[in-house]
């Protein structure tokens, strides 16, 4: 009967280990810091929430350092996604919409002016010389529209095709229908190098792998700020993403700064890009190269000059 008891007793505290009951993680992993840093998989099982978002529990990933779920679109990603998808593709109605509203500084200037110096002209010299003003006005409109116009209509068509390509891109987001939302744990330090437009991020995934991020210093991409700031030093690396045009919208760090080596180290000259971008692949923005972080690190360094 003693052993009976003894056995059921056993059975019950495997039975509450494999829920996952706090204490008896606690007292394998260690303190709470640990159980978030190290084992981020099992106290997602609890409570998975990345961003203050509720994750669907078997979208979880569970991998040494790197974890990845789907999430629904936040509210003003979602609105902005819709916003840029409803963007009108015909070129004459942007380039009407651009002239026309008096988007140009020039053409608001003579949208403010051109009435007041009517009136003017009117209350001196009568309904005469309006007309003579408001012809000379026209011709004048007629000569900058040719002359402006086929000077800045270059310029029209590639801010025009940047738009098409953006509502492209939200409408394969929205058909999706949810966003990635990744976790990583940073077991060794970052390596960061810098170019012209921003710098090349490399973190070590584990399972052999490497996850790269190309961050923009056009001051669109909020991790370009947390990089002046020193804060892509931390340990904890948290960002949400879309799923087709692998935008990051989100991104956070936490935790305690890891030991830093030295400073970035510089990419000097378009060659030696093209040289690093082909060599890894051409991953895109958020990718993971599957190569070890020292030999992705090494491959680096030796195409930087």
């Amino acid at each position: 009967m003693l052993y009976l008891v003894m056995a059921g007793r056993a059975l019950a505290k495997r039975s509450r280990f494999r829920r996952g009951e706090p204490a008896l993680q606690a007292a394998l992993f260690g303190t709470k810091s640990c159980e978030n840093e190290i084992k981020f998989g099992i106290s997602s099982l609890r409570a998975p929430q990345i961003f203050g978002l509720k994750l669907p529990i078997h979208s979880i990933k569970e991998g040494a350092m790197l974890t990845t779920a789907r999430v629904d679109f936040p509210g003003p990603v979602e609105a902005r996604l819709k916003t840029t998808a409803d963007y009108s593709d015909n070129v004459n109605d942007y380039a009407r919409e651009d002239l026309i509203g008096f988007k140009r500084p020039i053409a608001a200037a003579f949208a403010l002016l051109a009435p007041v110096t009517l009136a003017f002209a009117y209350q001196a010299g009568g309904p005469w010389m309006t007309v003579q003003i408001a012809a000379s006005l026209t011709l004048m409109v007629a000569g900058g529209i040719y002359v402006i116009g086929r000077e800045e209509w270059p310029s029209i068509v590639a801010e025009f095709q940047s738009s098409v390509m953006a509502k492209r891109k939200a409408i394969a987001d929205l058909r999706c229908g949810f966003g990635e939302s990744s976790f990583l744990s940073n077991g060794r330090t970052p390596k960061f190098f810098e170019y012209s437009h921003g710098v090349l991020a490399l973190a070590d995934a584990g399972d052999l792998k490497t996850l790269f991020f190309d961050i923009s210093s056009d001051g669109t991409d909020p991790r370009w700020a947390l990089y002046q700031n020193g804060e892509m030093g931390r340990r904890v690396w948290r960002w949400l993403c879309l799923p087709v045009s692998r935008e990051v919208v989100k991104f956070s760090t936490e935790g305690s700064r890891l030991a830093r080596i030295g400073e970035a180290a510089q990419i000097e000259g378009i060659e030696a890009w093209e040289a690093i971008n082909v060599a890894l692949g051409e991953p895109m923005d958020g990718a993971i190269i599957h190569r070890p972080f020292d030999e992705v690190v090494e491959t680096v360094d030796r195409l930087l000059y």
